[in-house]
């Protein structure tokens, strides 16, 4: 995987973790997705929200290492 210089791998793969965290608990919240185990109510929808935008959020602070 090629880096453009914003995201390191793992910055890829935790940006990517954040999104379906935010997606899943937005479908839970506004009703695509009905009840499942993995996110039983809309508390916890909300929850998944509030985390999934503090892992997208955070995953732009990790860069790629530079070498000189």
């Amino acid at each position: 995987m090629k880096t453009d210089g914003t995201h390191s791998k793992i910055g890829y793969i935790i940006f990517i973790l954040g999104i379906f965290l935010l997606v899943s608990g937005t479908g839970r919240l506004s009703g695509p997705l009905e009840y499942n185990s993995f996110i039983p109510n809309k508390s916890i929808a909300i929850i998944f929200i509030f985390i999934g935008l503090s892992v997208v959020f955070s995953s732009f602070f990790i860069k790629p290492r530079k070498d000189l």
